[in-house]
């Protein structure tokens, strides 16, 4: 396979795992996740995606084991950083997990996935406010993906129908169609 040939389709198979993902098909999107990896062991977008697949099927020891090799190989990535930290909150170390999360805020302030797995994080620990917070924060900076679907992410399901939650959707979708 020709090198370029190889690249485009190592990042389809990816881009088809985080579509996957998107629609909760996790096992699914955890298998093309590692035909990419087969393709390119060290690929950062492929290895987060593997990372997340895991946590969500409930492997959070796999899963941080991925992460740490993302965090190694890519260590200035702040979604790389976020990534870490859901997997730590999910092995059960949540101040660790808090200190990644606030490190990947610094390195990719301008990445609204940083700050909706921070949102996630809160949720999962129950703390409304700060879950509103970046939540919000993650509206901000990437308005176009919020603005006509909530999220499905059932990691924000205890919050997806408080009258905040609404209202910051309902907002730019309104900002959305004035544009």
């Amino acid at each position: 396979m020709k090198e370029f040939d190889r690249r485009r389709r190592i990042a389809a198979l990816t881009q088809l795992g985080m579509d996957l993902y998107g629609r909760a098909r996790f096992g699914e999107a955890l298998n093309r996740m590692e035909d990419a990896l087969a393709l390119n062991a060290v690929y950062e977008r492929a290895l987060r995606g593997k990372a997340l697949c895991l946590t969500q099927l409930g492997r959070a020891q796999e899963a941080l084991a991925v992460a740490e090799l993302a965090l190694e190989r890519y260590p200035e990535s702040g979604l790389n950083y976020s990534t870490r930290g859901l997997c730590l909150h999910r092995a059960g170390r949540s101040a660790e997990a808090e200190a990644d999360f606030e490190r990947a805020v610094e390195l990719a302030a301008e990445d609204y996935r940083v700050y909706y797995n921070y949102a996630c994080f809160w949720a999962e620990r129950g703390d409304e406010e700060r879950c509103r917070r970046y939540f919000g924060y993650a509206l901000e900076a990437a308005p176009e993906n919020f603005a006509y679907v909530p999220p499905a992410d059932p990691d924000l399901a205890r919050y997806s129908r408080r009258e905040w939650f609404l209202d910051l959707l309902a907002h730019l979708k309104q900002r959305a169609q004035s544009s």
